[in-house]
């Protein structure tokens, strides 16, 4: 029967982990084995995963071959010992070799003898994959014969990770470092799988959802027949939704994620599904059909004012590659080929914004007696610092906006790789400083992010972090936050831009800021600096003296 909460599509978890927690309270003891690190060519990736007991493997591959077989052994042996481990395995073998493999590579693999312990941060991992939130799992091996193991869950970096877990989620891409006399760390990202939505459950929908399954989707299946969208009938769907075809595509809840096959059982079900979610910012589209029905088709969309070219010319369809398929099983690899193909292209063309920094220091410095931003701070002047900062983030462009004592600033940063501009309206307060910076600022900026001057503490990490934020999440509105204070940096998408520079003089950017609410992503950091800026003697002393005991 069809259920209404399962348009809602809550994120799955299927890995090794939560094979583990199934299984977690059951008799019989168990191994976790995962690669470290790989050097040359080895059967799996750093990061693959198998669970054993101490008659063989259960659950997930190392690769198969001599790799496992060796792993299945050393898995026994960690069982019956109680003990975990850290080993290599060479795989150079020569051709002639019988026993040893081949491949060209080594591989470093970890043995957790006691996955048991960590089950609370397996759970907590689970809790946010469903939530929809990715993040990184850390563990911490200290030693190699019997190790001492601590996992912990991030779902979003902060603290002394916050580097490690970045370049995990942005590659998405597992690491491994050791330092001397440190424990080892093993960073592994965890995502969501990407919803797939099938539309049609007959013969080459079921062999879809089988093999996109295998290929870690997360599979949703649509059909206005009963006996077809079942458990029984597609065992390998997540979720079975039994509605017209048109209905339950428009409720389907979809996101920039989200892939779609439509493979109903005729031209009229084909259509009503399209017309449902071509208008929705989605990964994929793909519709089964002739070249001559996906000609009619698209004649018909566009006289008719369903699509214009641009739109139904985004549609995969024919579907799948060619790859000269024939039958039912056939057709169903040519799809899920092209799948896995748009998802690793998504992967790899992922653009960061082109985001263009603001730096306000047109003020008077009333509070210091004197022009603070030429203050000594590190190797530099204040404001020398804080260009310094916004050039070594991922800011495409920088503007400085001066006012108080102008010339003497500009001369002080004429070196920098910088756009100066000069507040002629200083003394109207900071909202005025922020209105001369977005004017300079060109079209092709995805956003801008707002900085003080006054503020040299806030380092780079900070403000990728918004970067990255900004990238990942559909608000357009980024604030800095620590504790459950808001501080800087801002980072504005370029649609606010029109509406801040026309705002009256008298008013603020947190005026702005409070028109938008459903629109702003607060980013947590670390650094509590974002919410402190330099206004008198005491505070500057009190930030050298942070300063240098940084250094």
């Amino acid at each position: 029967m069809f259920h209404p909460a399962l348009h809602d599509f809550p994120g799955i978890v299927k890995n090794i982990y939560s094979n583990l927690i199934r299984r977690s309270g059951d008799s019989g003891r168990l191994a976790l084995i995962t690669i470290l690190e790989t050097i040359g060519s080895v059967p799996q990736v750093q990061g693959a995963s198998a669970l054993f007991t101490d008659a063989g493997l259960i659950a997930g591959t190392l690769g198969g071959g001599i790799l496992e077989a060796d792993a299945t052994g050393r898995a026994a042996e960690a069982i019956r010992r109680c003990a975990s481990a850290v080993y290599a395995i060479d795989l150079n073998a020569g051709i002639a070799s019988k026993e040893e493999a081949i491949c060209g590579g080594t591989a470093r693999l970890l043995i957790d003898a006691c996955p048991d312990l960590n089950i609370e941060v397996f759970k907590a991992m689970e809790r946010s994959i469903r939530d929809g939130r990715p993040g990184v799992l850390v563990t911490s091996i200290a030693g190699e014969t019997s190790p001492a193991i601590e996992r912990k869950w991030y779902d979003k970096a902060s603290g002394k990770y916050q580097r490690e877990i970045n370049a995990c989620m942005d590659e998405k891409k597992c690491l491994f470092t050791e330092k001397s006399g440190m424990p080892a760390r093993f960073f592994e990202p965890v995502f969501p799988l990407p919803p797939l939505i099938i539309a049609g459950a007959g013969h080459i929908g079921k062999a879809v959802a089988h093999l996109a399954s295998l290929l870690d989707f997360e599979v949703s299946v649509i059909d206005d027949r009963a006996e077809y969208a079942n458990p029984g009938n597609i065992p390998d769907a997540e979720y079975w939704i039994v509605d017209n075809i048109g209905a339950a595509m428009m409720k389907a809840s979809k996101s920039s994620d989200t892939y779609i096959v439509i493979v109903t059982r005729g031209h009229k079900d084909d259509a009503e599904g399209l017309r449902a979610c071509l208008d929705a910012d989605v990964a994929y589209i793909g519709m089964i059909g002739s070249k001559r029905k996906i000609s009619l088709m698209r004649e018909e969309f566009i006289s008719k004012g369903w699509a214009n070219e641009s739109q139904f010319d985004r549609i995969h369809a024919p579907i799948g590659l060619d790859i000269g398929s024939k039958t039912i099983q056939e057709i169903a690899v040519s799809i899920c080929a092209q799948l896995v193909q748009v998802r690793h292209q998504r992967q790899h063309l992922r653009k960061s914004p082109s985001v263009t920094a603001i730096i306000l220091g047109a003020g008077e410095s009333s509070r210091m007696g004197k022009p603070k931003l030429l203050l000594p701070f590190g190797d530099t002047t204040m404001i020398g610092t804080v260009i310094g900062n916004v050039l070594a983030s991922s800011a495409e462009k920088v503007i400085v906006v001066l006012g108080s004592n102008y010339e003497d600033h500009r001369l002080a940063i004429k070196d920098y790789p910088v756009e100066i501009v000069n507040n002629s309206r200083y003394r109207e307060g900071m909202f005025s400083s922020v209105k001369c910076g977005l004017k300079a600022v060109s079209g092709a900026a995805d956003a801008v992010m707002v900085l003080l001057a006054d503020q040299p503490m806030i380092g780079a990490g900070e403000m990728d972090k918004l970067i990255e934020s900004y990238r990942d999440s559909e608000k357009k509105i980024i604030i800095a936050t620590h504790g459950n204070k808001r501080g800087h940096p801002v980072l504005i998408g370029s649609k606010y831009i029109h509406e801040i520079v026309g705002y009256p003089m008298q008013g603020s950017l947190r005026d702005i800021l409070q028109n938008h609410p459903e629109d702003i992503c607060e980013v947590q950091t670390d650094n509590a600096a974002i919410l402190r800026d330099i206004d008198t003697e005491a505070d500057y002393q009190e930030e050298l003296k942070q300063h240098h005991k940084h250094d």
